[in-house]
């Protein structure tokens, strides 16, 4: 077991500290990637394809990592990516300015002020069981590496590189999930005022037969970034409590509820948090929780006092006392009349003297109930599908408290190394009430949706398929699934490996097969949404207020709101597309618009008034 003794003594200026002209930076320079999501800093960073996140690290150093990995910042796999090898992310650094020091005094810097570039480093994967596991692990012909560019020579110089491997593999030779890399910085080439380094990554898809199943892979996680002078070979510690894992939902199975159905039993009864000591020695440390609402009115707090945590480098042990790592949830949010919502914070300090970073030692939770149901966090981590044959399904469970009315569901799918034959992947939307008993399965067929083909454009974005009627369900299960067209079209659903639905995830291969439950950990990107608002049904008029005609059209439509001047006119789709439109031709109110261009099909029409009144109603385009 390699052992990391720990001495470097931090000032509190180190946290983003730098004296910056222009795009320029001076000593020290520091990123944790604590206090952020999505792209990496730009006063930092160049470039923007990496993703900075705390979801996608296995136990990280301390909260928030940037993932280097094989998509764009779009979410689409590189254009050449391939089996044999490609280029993957690139994290590069601003210029930074290495040849003089502007604080504490102005002086220049040379080889023998010591300027050492450290960071923690963990392949893609997780840990454990196949199953279980968040991300993807690069393979062994995958690597990582970094590099120094010497302006004198206008060139970038490999100085570190990691073959892929698994977090098991790394933890069978360090006893830790993360490796720390020390790399000095002691050539003259580098000592001048155009100094970068820079992270990259070598892909590889795995060979797999169906491209549907090929999405990002090969990912890297890097945390920790800092480059300081007067450091040495033995620097490898950091005075400084953290969080590890993000701060989750206060509810028991959701993250997001819509405010009608909230029930006060929905609550937790004790949260869970992981923290950190990267010390060399043990600390003790404070821990609080409070609960404030949209206008920061505190509603409810915890107070965990003072417990000693132990140096996780040299323990292996997180902290262990309950009062800090499962503190109770003594409060109930009450029933609501409107949407609302929630913020938790966690605050943990270091009891005595000053830790060294702070951003890493608050998280945040959202509690959102507006008209949706979320079993996930909206970040994917993974994809999940079924066997691609004809009459296959794949359903998500939710439970109504009282009776509502289901106008839209959102869906993310990942983008795969096929994207472009997704205009052949057609797939039901179909949602179903469920058996009677404990044992609850899709059981009664309610709604089925014409055929539907899988939009993914972005990352993380979610697609909106509207019902063509609106559907009022009863309280009680309901099943939200889709089902596959035809042998050979996969869709791939974005997958939450943060978060565990997989009790109220069933499949089954064809229509004649028994429903399953699935054993994968982690939770569809499947949202139900409630009510008319969803997709812009709020407002529907009678024809005294909005008269359009003809409707069905086969293309040429007349819009009046009485005698109001139209501003703007926007059509919508069952799939959620919203396209503004314009007028071919106006008289007075009268205005006419051409939707020949536009499929057959089900469209809202919201009309907007120089009165900024908001109107809306459904139009059918038919030939």
């Amino acid at each position: 077991m390699r052992k990391i003794v720990f001495n470097i003594l931090f000032v509190f200026s180190i946290f983003l500290v730098f004296t910056s002209k222009g795009q320029e930076i001076y000593l020290p320079f520091l990123d944790d990637f604590s206090s952020y999501t999505g792209m990496p800093k730009a006063e930092l960073w160049e470039g923007n394809n990496c993703f900075v996140n705390q979801g996608y690290q296995y136990l990280p150093p301390s909260i928030g990592v940037v993932t280097l990995d094989a998509i764009d910042k779009d979410g689409s796999l590189y254009p050449d990516a391939s089996s044999f090898g490609f280029m993957g992310d690139t994290l590069c650094s601003k210029t930074i300015r290495l040849d003089s020091l502007q604080s504490p005094i102005v002086r220049a810097l040379s080889v023998s002020d010591s300027i050492y570039l450290s960071f923690f480093v963990q392949p893609g994967g997780g840990a454990g069981d196949m199953w279980e596991r968040i991300g993807s692990q690069p393979s062994s012909k995958d690597s990582l590496v970094l590099q120094f560019f010497s302006a004198t020579e206008n060139s970038w110089n490999t100085v570190w590189s990691m073959k892929g491997m698994s977090v098991d593999s790394l933890f069978a030779m360090d006893s830790l999930y993360f490796r720390y890399v020390l790399i000095p910085i002691k050539e003259d080439k580098y000592f001048n005022a155009f100094f970068k380094f820079r992270f990259l990554t070598y892909s590889s898809l795995d060979a797999n037969p169906d491209a549907n199943y090929v999405m990002n892979c090969d990912q890297w996680n890097i945390d920790y970034v800092y480059i300081n002078y007067n450091r040495s070979c033995s620097d490898s510690s950091f005075r400084d409590i953290a969080f590890v894992n993000p701060a989750t939902s206060l509810l028991k199975n959701y993250t997001a509820v819509p405010y009608k159905q909230y029930r006060p039993d929905m609550m937790k009864a004790n949260l869970a948090t992981k923290i950190i000591n990267l010390y060399s020695s043990a600390l003790s440390s404070s821990y609080k929780y409070s609960i404030t609402d949209k206008n920061n009115i505190e509603l409810a707090s915890y107070d965990g006092g003072f417990e000693n945590i132990l140096p996780f480098m040299t323990s292996h042990e997180f902290q262990t006392s309950p009062n800090h790592t499962t503190p109770p949830l003594q409060y109930a949010f009450p029933l609501m009349t409107q949407e609302e919502e929630y913020t938790i914070t966690h605050v943990v300090r270091e009891g005595v003297g000053q830790d060294d970073l702070s951003t890493n030692d608050t998280i945040k939770f959202k509690q959102v109930f507006s008209n949706y149901f979320a079993y996930d966090d909206g970040t994917s981590e993974g994809g999940f599908g079924i066997n691609p044959l004809k009459g296959s399904n794949l359903a998500l469970g939710f439970n109504l408290t009282q009776s509502d009315t289901l106008s839209a569901i959102d869906i993310y799918f990942n983008q795969t190394n096929n994207q472009d034959t997704n205009d052949k992947k057609y797939f039901f939307l179909c949602v179903w009430d469920a058996t009677a008993g404990e044992n609850q399965v899709p059981n009664n067929l309610v709604y089925k949706s014409e055929r539907l083909l899988p939009i993914s454009d972005s990352l993380n974005k979610f697609t909106r398929y509207s019902l063509t009627e609106p559907l009022v369900l009863q309280p009680g299960t309901f099943f939200i699934s889709l089902e596959i067209k035809n042998r050979g079209d996969y869709v791939n659903i974005g997958f939450d490996r943060n978060n565990n639905a997989s009790s109220h995830t069933y499949s089954k291969i064809s229509s004649g097969e028994e429903w399953k439950q699935s054993f994968i950990v982690g939770a569809l990107m499947i949202r139900p949404y409630f009510g008319y608002k969803a997709v812009g049904f709020e407002n529907i008029l009678t024809e005294s207020e909005l008269v359009i005609y003809p409707n069905p059209t086969k293309g040429i439509v007349h819009v009046k709101v009485g005698e109001e001047k139209v501003e703007e006119c926007y059509l919508t789709s069952v799939l959620g597309a919203r396209e503004k439109i314009y007028p071919v031709q106006q008289s007075e109110s009268n205005y006419i618009y051409d939707l020949s261009k536009y499929k057959d099909g089900v469209y809202i029409l919201n009309v907007i008034t120089s009165n900024s009144k908001i109107y809306s109603t459904k139009i059918i385009k038919q030939n």
